[in-house]
């Protein structure tokens, strides 16, 4: 994962994600008969490097909207800072803003999921109830942290077994649509109805401001997940957050 903040939102994952898009958009997909006048959206999902699906996501908000965020220091304390950028860094200077004006109307909505992972298949059986015997699954990450000003996010260690992970949702169980978001294009020609899937998380814009709209409480930002075998200590919280690092 980079250290600096632009590179995150604006460096390599960004302009792979740019790239990507473009090749989609330059095939002029919403003018195709059962297009033309429907939304049309792309589906797009992180594979570029070992583990780069845990920091990218950030790398997708900064090219799409041209607008990442820092931490700093205003009026004695630490907040948000928005990181506004024209281009991608690199020498291609790829332009940023995808979603910024209404260039490409045509793309009414881009969905992405962290999530989209051998993992995730077998995750939602087993927390549902299909365990095998002699293994134990635990997931780490971190949770958005929904409190107005929050910095950062909540880390969590948790056996998918658990209660208190089923718990999560309201299914009872990790369901497919976790970690589903659409991304909306507040210039969209024709915008895409949350209903159309009403168990994503939807970013989109009112009044100039950009929200987020999702049914579930639980949102997990970033996560990995662990098998062992069952008589090998569980991991716990504090073997992240010290720096150790826990086979896979």
């Amino acid at each position: 994962m980079p250290t600096e903040k632009e590179e995150v939102f604006f460096g390599a994952a960004a302009l792979r994600f740019a790239k990507t898009l473009g090749n989609k958009l330059d095939r002029d997909y919403d003018k195709l008969p059962h297009v033309t006048g429907k939304p049309f959206v792309i589906a797009i999902a992180d594979f570029q490097a070992p583990s780069s699906m845990i920091w990218s996501r950030e790398g997708l908000i900064g090219y799409l909207y041209g607008e990442g965020a820092q931490v700093a220091t205003v009026d004695g304390r630490a907040q948000a800072v928005a990181m506004p950028a024209t281009h991608l860094l690199g020498p291609s200077a790829f332009p940023a803003g995808l979603f910024a004006d209404d260039r490409h109307a045509e793309l009414s909505a881009v969905i992405f999921s962290n999530a989209c992972s051998i993992a995730k298949l077998y995750r939602v059986p087993i927390s549902g109830g299909g365990a095998p015997k002699g293994l134990r699954y635990v997931r780490i990450g971190n949770f958005f942290d929904r409190t107005p000003g929050a910095l950062s996010g909540i880390p969590f260690c948790l056996d998918i077994t658990s209660d208190e992970y089923r718990g999560l949702w309201p299914h009872g169980y990790e369901p497919w649509t976790a970690e589903m978001e659409v991304f909306h294009n507040p210039f969209a020609r024709h915008p895409v109805p949350f209903e159309l899937l009403p168990e994503a998380a939807h970013w989109y814009e009112e009044d100039g401001v950009r929200l987020c709209s999702t049914v579930y409480e639980t949102s997990i930002l970033w996560s990995r997940t662990i098998i062992q075998d069952e008589d090998q200590r569980p991991p716990k919280i504090e073997d992240f957050l010290g720096g150790g690092e826990v086979e896979q």
